[in-house]
């Protein structure tokens, strides 16, 4: 006759409530992204853009083909009209051929002061319209739905996404530290005179091409980068795959049109490399990286959105038999 509150909504996790209420959609596939963006990337950051995420059920390597291969993985020629600069991107052709599922938003990264008003295809919230997606795919989606969110802070531990469009999603400043190996071997070499040895170019400032572009790997910079990302695939089907993996991968790439080249956000870590991976401004160093399989970094995790969990965080009752019921 006498029920004790053992437990309430302050004691639940992940969250208070239920996303979900069905079997149905409660199941989805979720991956949090990179805390920053790799330097190339900062291009987006100024300049109205379309992010994708592409999904797919089938191995990174199997969709983009490798040494063997005879698809080519770089587009080394941009179709009409888009950037010239980003000659090494996918094409719409490759995204049709890779990616299951596709979703994506669309505004002026890191500018909330923009108007929406003239970027194609976009519609006031910032999200991609779905005949733009249907003909970027090929087809019409029939795998699920998938969507992008920004993570409110790109350091916390957990991403909570912002109820906002791209564009007024945070950028954070990031950098890619030296590795200490290459401090201890750089050996500061006195300076020579212009048009001296070491030095192919006529003003000696070591431009050997004349182009004005030096080695971008060349030091330590602070950059911004766009917003960390938080990908959700919901309604999901399987595709009729001989070799259907058991999650998903996703790719986030982005373009300043529609029509492409579409540019990754994120490099495979690599360990050969005399850079760390891009990190936080304020964040402390961590030269010892865990070297983690890109097919593991970029596969997604079963997110049960119908369900809680309740953890009483005080005792209660005495000891002895009792009945406990859960009221939702």
């Amino acid at each position: 006759e006498h029920w004790m509150l053992a437990a309430d909504r302050r004691d639940a996790a992940p969250q208070v409530f239920f996303d979900e209420v069905t079997s149905e959609a409660g199941r989805k596939y979720s991956s949090v992204q990179d805390r920053c963006s790799k330097p190339k990337a900062s291009s987006f950051t100024d300049r109205k853009s379309y992010i994708i995420a592409c999904v797919s059920w089938r191995y990174l390597k199997a969709t983009e083909g490798d040494d063997d291969s005879a698809a080519p993985l770089i587009a080394t020629v941009p179709p009409p009209g888009a950037d010239a600069s980003a000659g090494d991107g996918w094409t719409n052709a490759q995204i049709a051929e890779r990616c299951d599922v596709i979703g994506g938003v669309c505004g002026w990264p890191c500018n909330p002061e923009m108007p929406m008003d003239g970027i194609a295809s976009c519609s006031k919230n910032g999200v991609i319209d779905q005949s733009a997606i249907d003909k970027l795919l090929g087809k019409t989606q029939n795998l699920g739905n998938v969507t992008i969110k920004g993570c409110t802070d790109a350091s916390a531990t957990v991403c909570e996404t912002s109820t906002e469009g791209l564009s007024a999603w945070p950028c954070p400043n990031c950098v890619r530290h030296e590795r200490d190996e290459r401090r201890r071997l750089q050996v500061v070499a006195p300076p020579l005179a212009f048009g001296g040895e070491g030095d192919d170019d006529a003003d000696g400032d070591g431009d050997a091409d004349g182009d004005g572009d030096k080695d971008e790997d060349a030091g330590e910079r602070v950059y911004r980068s766009l917003s960390r990302f938080r990908v959700q695939y919901d309604h999901y089907a399987f595709p009729d795959y001989p070799d259907l993996v058991s999650r998903p991968r996703v790719q986030i790439l982005a373009a300043h049109s529609l029509d492409g080249p579409w540019q990754k956000l994120y490099d495979p870590v690599d360990a050969e490399s005399d850079y760390l991976p891009p990190q936080l401004v304020g964040m402390p160093v961590q030269q010892e990286q865990l070297e983690v399989d890109e097919e593991q970094k970029r596969s997604m995790d079963v997110v049960s959105a119908n369900k809680l969990s309740m953890a009483p965080s005080s005792c209660f009752g005495k000891r002895g038999p009792m009945y406990v019921v859960a009221c939702a």
